[in-house]
């Protein structure tokens, strides 16, 4: 893990250079821990040029044992900051970087009063472009996710009872991706999206409207948490959807699979197989190279072709992507969505999940975590794609 720390870093530190940044100060608990192999209470200075250094308000022991940096210095108070990086630097920020898509206004305000004449820049585009590759390490992480989440589909069946309701069904599935080591977390970056595993829920709740940030909302338990899984009880011949992410070591594979309890219609099958056939196509024309937005327009063309426009990705307000990428949050770059420019590159992990609500009825299609590799798209997941019906 030291050596994989080291690399993150000599990748800022390189676009920090690159951006004219004296240096940057990171805060956000994510890429902290992206940076430094901890998740305490710190600020990490990145210089341009020279050693970072870890400031740490709680818990110095910990962060010590946990990070590979070799200078961690307790931070007693914020006003603090720029003694500290004078003290090991020899000088002062005149351009220094900061998270501003995720630190509150009265951080900035507080930096601000911090560093009289230093101009602060928006350094989130160069990390998130960082997180967007993913290393050898991360992959393989994500890998063990997507096997927790294939084994945790397979117990479904078993799982499924007469007259249970959504969250019943809802606590099965998270005691047994607890028992397996799920932190219980699916940590997102978004302001004021939140995710709690992610989304259980049957039939016609599935097509009701939400806040959710996806293609899918549900019921929810009121209007304190409109989605995911609700009170009511599962109905026969519905289709449920179960869109449970799992993490190991922090890092997620995004997954959804149909189950139902006795058969679903003909019409419901037809609209799953015509998400199946935009998961292939995608996937296929998925080569690093490909422009995320022409993926998008692919996918949307299927949809259309298939007779699914409405409700592809949602309804009635449809998301406009069909897929976003993954790691140590559930909405990392890079999306494949309405006119975007980003090139697939080798090393990008994302989770393609074309759904099509059916207004007053349910949800169906396919979520599966895939990594670009340099010979295309490869699927991380092997639990089946289809419809599963339970007797």
């Amino acid at each position: 893990m030291e050596e994989e720390i080291w690399n993150r870093l000599k990748r800022f530190q390189d676009e920090l250079a690159a951006q004219g940044a004296d240096g940057a100060i990171v805060v956000q608990k994510t890429d902290l821990y992206y940076f430094t192999g901890t998740d305490q209470d710190a600020h990490l200075w990145v210089p341009a040029f020279g050693p970072p250094i870890l400031m740490v308000r709680k818990s110095l022991e910990r962060a010590t044992t946990d990070s590979p940096i070799r200078t961690i210095v307790p931070l007693a108070r914020l006003s603090h900051l720029p003694e500290l990086i004078r003290e090991y630097t020899g000088r002062v920020p005149l351009r220094l970087g900061l998270e501003m898509d995720v630190i509150p206004a009265a951080f900035y305000l507080s930096y601000q009063r911090l560093f009289p004449g230093t101009e602060l820049m928006d350094i989130s585009p160069v990390i998130r472009g960082i997180r967007m590759i993913k290393s050898a390490y991360e992959i393989s992480c994500i890998a063990k996710g997507a096997e927790m989440a294939d084994r945790m589909y397979k117990e479904v069946p078993g799982f499924l009872l007469e007259g249970m309701r959504e969250i019943d069904l809802a606590v099965s599935v998270e005691s047994f991706y607890r028992r397996m080591g799920h932190p219980g977390l699916v940590r997102t970056r978004t302001f004021n999206m939140e995710c709690l595993y992610g989304q259980i829920m049957s039939g016609k709740n599935a097509a009701m409207a939400s806040n959710s940030a996806g293609p899918t909302g549900g019921k929810g338990l009121g209007a304190f948490y409109s989605q995911s899984a609700g009170m009511d009880v599962i109905a026969r011949n519905e289709p449920i959807l179960i869109d449970y992410a799992a993490n190991v070591e922090g890092y997620i594979a995004d997954q959804a699979r149909i189950f139902s309890m006795g058969s679903l219609s003909a019409g419901f099958h037809r609209a799953h197989d015509a998400m199946l056939k935009i998961q292939e196509a995608v996937a296929e024309h998925g080569m690093p190279g490909a422009r995320a937005g022409d993926l998008y327009r692919l996918a949307l063309g299927i949809a259309e072709r298939e007779g699914f426009e409405e409700g592809f990705m949602g309804y009635p307000d449809p998301v406009p992507f069909v897929a976003h990428g993954v790691g140590l949050d559930i909405d990392e770059w890079p999306v494949i969505g309405r006119g975007s420019d980003v090139r697939l590159r080798e090393g990008m992990t994302l989770a393609l999940e074309p759904k099509v609500v059916i207004p007053g009825k349910g949800v169906v299609g396919i979520e599966n975590t895939w990594v670009v590799t340099a010979n295309g798209m490869k699927k991380l997941n092997s639990f089946p794609d289809a419809i599963f019906e339970c007797p």
